[in-house]
This record gives C-alpha cells, structure tokens and sequence, in this order.
C-alpha cells in the first residue's frame, strides 16, 4: 500500500532519513490518518492510541467539532499580528479567565514557550518589585518544563548536557518533598515552578500536603506559586486543570498540549496585578494566539464542557489503574507499582520499559516509555471502556511473554 503522496513505507522512512534532523528516536511506522482512538499507517494497519500525541489530542483524532472550527477559520482569517485584536482570541482570552481564578492570558505556541513566559514574568515582577537579587527559579528533581534555554535548565538536570553550556543562571532544582531545603531558598527566589504530576520525570504524583505548605510559604514570602499545566490540564487528570484535583490555587499556571486537540498553541494565565509586568515591548509572539489556533482551542474548550470529558477521565482512569493493578499482583516481579491520575496513568516495571513499547506497537497498541522503567498511558478522553480492556489483554500477553 502507499501513503497519500504515492509513496511506500520504505519510501517515506526513507525520505525522513535522509531529511530530518536525527534528534528522534522514531519507530519505523508511517502514519496516514485517525480517527478517534485509532491511527492507521501506510501499510493499513490499525492502531489503538494510548499516547494522544503525549497527551494533547484529548478529543481524540480529528474531533469532527474541532475540525470543523479550523475549517470554517481558514476561510475567514488565518493570522493577522499581535498589533491588532482578532473575535476568537478576545473570546478564547475571555472563556479561559471565567475557567479559572486568573485573570490575564497571554498566547504562544507550545508548552516550551509558555515556561519562557512564566519565568520572564516572574523574573520580571520580581526586579520591579525588589529590584535586583530575587532571580531564583526553584523547581524539582524529576521536572520537565520544555526544551529552550531556560525551560531546559528548569527542568531535571539529567536532561542537562554539557554541550549546551553555559546555562542560565538563576536555577535551582529540589527534591519533591524537602519544605526545609525549599524554605531556604524562599528569601532569593521569585517563583517555585512545579508540575503536579510529573509525566515526563515517571508520572510522579507530588504529594499534596507539601504542596499545599510550599504555596503557603511562597505567598507569606511573596514568591510566585506557578503551575505547570502543560501535560495535565484539559481535563486529563479528572478535572479542567489537575491543580483542581489538588485544591490548590496558582499564581501563573502554563497550558498547551490538550489546549487545542493538536493545533499548537500555548498560554500562560496570571493574575490581573502578575501579568502587569509584561507590558509593551518585554514580550511577544508573531504567531501567539493567531486566529486559527484560537478558533481550535475554543472548539476543544467547548467540547470538553458540552461531553464532560473530565468526568470520562475519572471513569476511564479508574478502569485503567483497576487492571493494571490486578497486572501488577499477576507478575509481581515484572511490574513494581501503578501511579498516576485520570488518565495520565503509568506502570513502573523493575526492567527497561522500551521493550515492552515495541512489542505493543507490534501488536498495535501505541504507549510510551519514561524515566526508563515506566509505561505511560495517555489516551484521549474519549477512550471508551472496550479500548481500556483492550490495551489491558494486550499488556497482559506482553507481560506473560516478558515473564516467560
């Protein structure tokens, strides 16, 4: 079979090959179209989705609603500059604040851009506030925050290397959990920058109580509590934004993935006196908040609502963490333990997970591997329980062959 363009797999891996940057780890897999839960290749073949894009097609592949809202934007406006105001991004702005207890959106292109945002904002208030010396960015071991510059250094360091030094200064990474080591750094410090579920580090759940004290400190000492809300907001963890789960108010909190169902965009929601300190000419974004991108994440926003799509992440996560559990008590040997929330739901095993990724993909079953030793499962929303029970037996059967 070939591809839209008239091409075989080979002939596409090869393409890439030869074209692409080699910064990928790429299964050798060509994907044509999806629907739903389900991805097909090249070749025909039918997948079951439990990656969503790393947890971004929430609505699951090509949401006839959101489809739909980006087809009727292209043909009335695609982009125009941020000089001007544009009817969806004034609508988007205005549905995201009456979401939250933030007052103020500002608009960029993924989740990396956001984390740029929030420090700049941060730092920014800060300098105005106190002036030089309150700089520090205090995030945790097992963090991931994005790919530039400073995003990267707030992130874990293992994902640091030497060959893009120097780094930013003004960054320091704690362990999830040391409120003494985090109190120390309060007096210098203008925000403590956390993910509530750690999906890149394992899918690591930060346990509320200390995070309730470390938001108490940064407010008694007037640092930003900022939320990273990049993998877990959209409903994925059970409600609109996983810090709704954990009752616990944000400063800042950064969005992107799930935001529009797969059309990049990004943001970063502040309160009205925060998002002050970024006025005209500290930052920008030519195509932040473009028309198009806006008119999908309002489609997404709307959807999510009108099919309690939260509430299906409850369910649905419930299912799953259920049989992974009873996976776990079956080959106590092979898996170590279940964590997660909703339906950012890992499974650590005792062995390297990657293994056990490209078995699944034979068998057609798309998960990722993190931190090594853990299966992450980030289906859309929409997962129904036949695909949950589906993906279970597949794990099953690979597990039982791993275990011989």
């Amino acid at each position: 079979m070939t591809g839209v363009y008239g091409k075989s797999t080979r002939e596409y891996l090869d393409a890439a090959g030869s074209s692409l940057f080699p910064n990928y780890r790429q299964f050798p897999v060509v994907f044509t179209s999806g629907r739903g839960s389900r991805l097909r290749d090249t070749d025909g073949k039918e997948y079951l989705d439990f990656v969503a894009g790393i947890a971004t097609c929430n609505l699951g592949h090509c949401h006839p609603g959101v489809t739909r809202a980006i087809v009727n934007q292209a043909g009335r406006l695609v982009h125009v500059s941020n000089w001007y105001y544009s009817d969806v991004q004034a609508i988007l702005a205005e549905r995201l604040t009456s979401l939250t207890n933030l007052d103020r959106v500002f608009f960029c292109n993924s989740g990396a851009e956001a984390s740029e945002t929030a420090i700049k904002l941060a730092r920014k208030r800060s300098f105005e506030k106190y002036g030089a010396g309150r700089n520090l960015i205090i995030s945790f071991y097992g963090a991931f925050h994005g790919r530039t510059m400073k995003a990267l250094t707030a992130t874990d360091p293992k994902h640091h290397l030497e060959a893009f030094s120097p780094y930013p200064e003004g960054f320091v990474h704690i362990a999830p959990g040391d409120i003494e080591n985090l109190e120390g750094h309060l007096p210098s410090a203008s925000a403590l920058f956390v993910e509530l579920v750690q999906g890149e580090g394992g899918v690591n759940l930060i346990d509320r109580d200390f995070l309730l004290k470390a938001a108490d400190l940064c407010r008694k000492e007037d640092v930003l509590f900022m939320v990273d809300e990049v993998q877990t907001g959209m409903g994925r963890c059970g409600a609109l934004f996983a810090h709704q789960v954990y009752g616990i108010e944000p400063d800042v909190m950064t969005l992107a993935k799930g935001l529009a169902n797969g059309f990049p965009i990004g943001a970063v929601l502040a309160k009205s006196d925060l998002a002050a300190a970024l006025g005209p000419g500290t930052h920008g974004s030519t195509f932040g908040g473009n028309p198009l991108a806006c008119s999908a994440a309002l489609a997404t926003l709307n959807i999510l609502e009108a099919e309690d799509l939260p509430r299906r992440a409850q369910a649905a996560g419930k299912r799953l963490r259920g049989g992974l559990e009873k996976l776990m008590e079956k080959y106590p040997s092979l898996v170590k333990g279940v964590k997660g929330l909703g339906l950012l739901m890992g499974l650590e095993l005792s062995q390297p997970a990657a293994p056990f990724v490209q078995t699944l993909l034979e068998k057609g079953y798309l998960v990722t591997a993190v931190a090594e030793t853990t299966l992450r499962f980030t289906p859309p929303l929409t997962i129904s329980d036949i695909e949950v029970d589906s993906v279970l037996a597949a794990l099953d059967e690979t597990l039982a062959e791993s275990s011989g």
